[in-house]
């Protein structure tokens, strides 16, 4: 597959069946978030896969919809702050360094066939509780990881390439 076919194929999913996923697969599509770039290769991240469903029900609080928790294994990435690259005029590059092992981890997950949702609008309190997270790590985004129960992808409305680009 193409990496067009690969993108054009990563879809949000809000719906997954109740079959577990093979460890084979988790392997393979950690392998591939591992080797994301970061900002002065600091790697200031971690990626929770919770498949206990005690704390899998206390991150559903965190983002209420039905189908979060459908999914066997909810994925949370976080970022360490205090291993990450500030440039020299103060911008902080760890929401950048923690979404890019993030979209490394989705794309990966499409390729075997699995589904995921970016979400980032969550109660970050009930994430660092309900993980137990220390101080010094802050929850980006969340992503449920399963077999979507409906495979079918909706049609997605993008701009046209003539609106986002500028040649200099």
């Amino acid at each position: 597959m193409s990496f067009l076919e690969l993108v054009n194929k990563r879809y949000s999913f809000r719906g997954y069946l109740d079959k577990e996923v093979e460890q084979e697969k988790i392997d393979y599509i950690l392998k591939c978030a591992n080797l994301a770039p970061s900002a002065a290769n600091r790697q200031p991240w971690k990626i929770y896969l919770v498949k206990d469903y005690e704390v899998r029900k206390k991150l559903a609080e965190a983002y209420p919809r039905e189908w979060l928790i459908e999914a066997p294994i909810i994925v949370v990435f976080t970022g360490i702050t205090d291993n990450n690259w500030i440039r020299s005029d103060g911008k902080n590059y760890l929401m950048c360094d923690v979404t890019i092992i993030a979209d490394y981890f989705i794309l990966a997950a499409t390729e075997v066939g699995l589904g995921t949702c970016y979400i980032a609008a969550f109660d970050e309190k009930k994430v660092i509780d309900a993980l137990k997270l220390p101080e010094n790590e802050i929850p980006f985004l969340i992503t449920p990881l399963g077999y979507p129960k409906d495979g079918v992808t909706r049609p997605r409305k993008r701009k046209e390439l003539n609106e986002i680009i500028v040649h200099v």
